[in-house]
């Protein structure tokens, strides 16, 4: 079998010296006061190279007194600090090997690795020390790194033993033993021999990445391999400084760059789109004319990056650097796949980004873009000592990586068939992961093979890549996509703060909208066939990997109604539930919705099933209850039953509301001329550019209202119908029009008023649309109303608002179903100019209103009798006749 090959080797530069991590412990007590760490904690402490290998030296000797020796092991839990430092090194001191394990995983997983590894000490914190203990049975002596030097076991005491002979450590003793996260199953034991590791480092050492002078800020946890060799091993190895932050948040990573003027820092993706994120979110604050300046700038910036080298995104962006101490210059990303125009936008800003690749197994860089050898849209090439090829796959451009070298480990922890499964002849480890290598041998990464989704129809979907673009909508916060039964589904997180600003109470279609608008831009095998809701965080490493073997259960909890976390109620949840006003809206709410377990989290929109026409039977009737008015400003903030509530308190009293106008102005004499002018003209181009067909004017009687419900697939839709009715209905007939389109500017709004259009604001107040028209049916005019509350991306009849046959309650009025087609063909959704194709409306018969207590019935018969007309099917209900609900 052939396979392509790429191969580094390493030199004599000086930087490969070191055999273990003693060595490196050995050069620390000569740097002397030189800083070694910054700790952001409370308040900024610093910690000496002299102080680090004293301490260092110190709890080795304690450890050794304990038992923590050769062939023993030591778990480590906790977060980063100077204390986890000198605890990890004074662990492979003693000669033993260390565990690091997750310090946001449970005690549960601790227990797990205790049974598993048989470790002789624990050193973790007071909190996890007591739910580890509680959890292994025979006990584990637990030294805590947060405790004072007076509590009895607090790791300062190790310092306290007499010095004794510390034992020699071999190149292939186990220095760590990870536990790898588990993105796609259990996680595997994979030991790291101190070869491993300083084969490593050296590797990385030769590529000078950080000088002696530097502080890198390090905000991901040590017990990744990833943080561990390349933001600490290979900080302190060449002098420079660690800057541990508070914890990992924006305003703390933040702080903790300006107060120790941190020039490089180590991320991953996610923080990096963080970063990007919040510098567009100032920048769109600022205005429009602000945004366009910052576009050009950037531009500019990233020209003269590319052209010449020159990084004058420092001075055009001095605002983006300044919050981060101004000194912040070196991004090294890893860890997941960094998108190489997030990395081009980071450039542009001023920042150096640096990226590689690699798995724990691997010690863990594979390949490497360094400062001379850096080449956009690839992970770069294999540093020194490092050899990499690829095993074909057939029809394929890429196949799984293989990768072989020093910094390889041997095999799993008491693991031989994974171990025997994980390796290939002569000794080349399966990464597991497809890429390719190009012509100057730069490894470009495609996917991982066992996150491939392969389609029935043989179609391969690499999840991430197409998870990010739809992640592109500022709706959705975060996209998981998954299979299931064969089709291509995903479970999605939306933003709540994007939501609100579009209109809280249309986030089910806003979503929907969102959903369908990318996958047209798509091809057909990469559509979503299905999508659920989740407003928990989806399952992630702290590295920020998906853990994709949870999402099918959570993908069915969500299905079913069940995504939401029941958590205990807070103290001000209980306060709002507990008050006279919550108490009885509580119940109201369990009356209204008894099939359904609600908590202040449960979603309105996407829980209840609650649109927004039905969103004005429902304020309506907290008036009538509650004696409470909700405007439409106050409906838009809702999100969840909580929201409802907070809404409720605040709300003014009903009786101190102003009258709200019901009734809607025509325009005068001047304007219904000119409007009629317009119609006119619409009339001529209709029927000579798209030979507009028109069937069914025998349903609409002149002699009483009439509410016209058509489809909605193109903005000639309301042209179309204009066109199609009998003049004297025209002149009777006012429309919904949305405010985003038609009244927009001066010239809509003036068109809107000769057309007798009135505005419908579907994300601010619906509610005082719904009385214009049903002010309009009971003073018999007819109003044309677009059921499905936008247009259709694919052409096809979407689901009609539940709240339609409101409309008609109190009225004389009968809905007329529409069917227009031809439409999309014509001007699709995606399209700018129109075609001249042909057009055709057909008017079914009038659907009488159902009773007051089912108006479903009246929304199924309406988009029935619409799908029929729409398709030319030969029946559509008779009057009064229901459709399916």
């Amino acid at each position: 079998m052939r396979m392509s090959s790429s191969r580094a080797t390493v030199d004599d530069a000086g930087v490969a010296r070191l055999t273990t991590l003693v060595d490196l412990v050995g050069t620390f007590a000569g740097r002397g006061d030189r800083p070694a760490i910054h700790s952001c904690a409370e308040e900024l402490r610093t910690v000496s190279f002299g102080t680090l290998a004293d301490n260092i030296l110190h709890a080795a000797h304690g450890l050794a007194a304990r038992g923590a020796g050769p062939g023993r092991m030591v778990l480590l839990w906790a977060p980063n600090s100077p204390e986890w430092v000198i605890a990890y090194f004074a662990i492979i001191r003693a000669g033993a090997t260390a565990i690091p394990f997750d310090p946001q995983g449970t005690a549960a997983g601790a227990a797990g690795i205790v049974e598993h590894a048989t470790p002789v000490l624990a050193l973790t914190t007071a909190d996890r020390a007591t739910e580890l203990e509680s959890l292994v049975p025979n006990g584990i002596e637990c030294l805590l790194l947060d405790a004072d030097s007076d509590h009895a076991r607090s790791w300062l005491r190790l310092c306290e033993a007499p010095p004794r002979p510390m034992p020699a450590v071999a190149p292939d003793t186990v220095a760590s033993l990870l536990y790898t996260s588990g993105t796609t199953g259990a996680p595997k034991a994979v030991p790291l021999t101190h070869a491993n590791l300083t084969a490593n480092l050296s590797a990385l050492l030769h590529a000078r990445l950080v000088a002696p002078d530097e502080r890198v800020l390090l905000p991901l946890p040590l017990h990744h391999t990833y943080p561990f060799t390349v933001g600490l091993l290979t900080v302190l190895a060449s002098g420079a400084a660690v800057v541990f932050p508070a914890s990992v948040t924006g305003p703390e990573i933040a702080r903790a760059a300006r107060e120790t003027r941190a020039t490089a820092m180590l991320a991953v993706p996610r923080l990096c789109a963080a970063l990007w994120s919040g510098v567009a979110a100032n920048v769109a604050s600022r205005g429009r004319w602000a945004q366009r300046l910052f576009r050009w700038l950037l531009a500019l910036s990233t020209t003269v990056r590319r052209t010449t080298g020159l990084k004058v995104g420092r001075w055009l962006f001095t605002a983006v650097h300044a919050p981060l101490g101004g000194a912040l210059s070196l991004i090294g990303c890893g860890g997941a796949k960094l998108e190489p125009e997030l990395a081009r936008q980071l450039e542009g800003l001023g920042f150096t980004v640096l990226t590689g690749y690699g798995l724990t197994e691997t010690s863990p860089v594979l390949t490497f873009n360094d400062h001379r050898h850096a080449r956009a849209g690839t992970e770069g090439r294999p540093v020194a000592g490092v050899e990499l090829k690829i095993e074909p796959t057939p029809e394929q451009h890429h196949g799984e990586i293989l990768a072989r070298g020093p910094s390889v480990f041997a095999g799993y922890w008491h693991n031989p068939q994974e171990t025997a499964s994980a390796f290939a002849d002569g000794g080349w480890f399966r990464t597991g992961d497809l890429g390719w290598l190009d012509d100057r041998g730069y490894l470009h990464v495609v996917g991982r093979s066992k996150e491939l989704i392969v389609l029935p129809d043989g179609k391969n979907v690499f999840p991430e890549g197409l998870e990010k673009v739809y992640a592109q909508s500022s709706l959705l916060h975060e996209v998981a996509i998954l299979e299931i039964d064969g089709a291509l589904v995903a479970l999605i997180v939306p933003d709540e703060r994007a939501v609100r600003e579009q209109g809280a109470l249309r986030e089910a279609q806003l979503l929907r909208e969102a959903i369908e608008e990318i996958g047209a831009r798509l091809p057909p095998y990469q559509r979503l066939a299905g999508y659920r809701i989740t407003r928990n965080p989806l399952p992630r490493t702290q590295l920020g990997k998906l853990r994709r073997h949870l999402l099918p259960p959570l993908y069915q909890a969500a299905a079913s109604g069940e995504s939401v976390v029941a958590a205990e109620p807070s103290a001000e949840d209980r306060q709002l539930l507990e008050s006279a006003l919550g108490r009885e809206v509580w119940a109201w709410l369990g009356k209204r919705y008894p099939d359904r377990a609600l908590s202040p989290d449960t979603s309105p929109q996407l829980d209840l099933q609650i649109d927004s026409l039905e969103w004005v039977t429902l304020t309506l009737e907290i008036e009538q209850r509650f004696g409470r008015a909700l405007d439409g400003e106050a409906v838009s903030r809702i999100l969840t039953l909580r929201d409802l509530l907070h809404e409720i308190d605040a709300a003014p009293a009903a009786h101190a509301q102003p009258a709200r106008e019901t009734s809607y102005v025509p325009p005068g004499r001047a304007l219904r001329l000119v409007g009629a002018l317009f119609f006119v003209l619409t009339r001529v181009a209709m029927r000579l550019c798209f030979r507009l067909h028109v069937a069914g004017r025998e349903h609409l009687p002149g002699n009483r209202p009439l509410l016209i419900v058509p489809n909605h697939a193109s903005y000639l839709d309301p042209l179309a119908l204009a066109a199609a009715l009998p003049w004297r209905e025209l002149r009777n007939t006012y429309w919904a029009g949305w405010v985003g389109v038609m009244f927009a500017g001066p010239m809509s709004r003036f068109v809107s008023r000769a057309t007798q259009v009135f505005p419908v604001d579907p994300d601010r107040d619906l509610a005082g649309a719904v009385r214009i028209a049903r002010a309009l049916l009971k003073q018999g005019r007819s109003v044309v109303w677009f059921p499905e509350g936008r247009r259709s991306p694919t052409g096809e009849v979407g689901p009609f608002q539940a709240g339609i046959g409101l409309l008609l309650q109190g009225t004389q009025a009968e809905a007329v179903p529409t069917g227009i087609r031809g439409t999309f063909t014509a001007w699709p959704k995606q399209k700018r100019w129109p075609r001249f194709t042909p057009i055709s409306v057909r008017f079914g018969t009038p659907v009488a209103p159902a009773a007051e207590d089912d108006l479903e019935r009246t929304r199924g018969a309406l988009e029935e009798a619409v799908r029929c007309l729409v398709s030319e099917g030969q029946h559509t209900p008779a009057r009064g006749e229901p459709g399916p609900k």
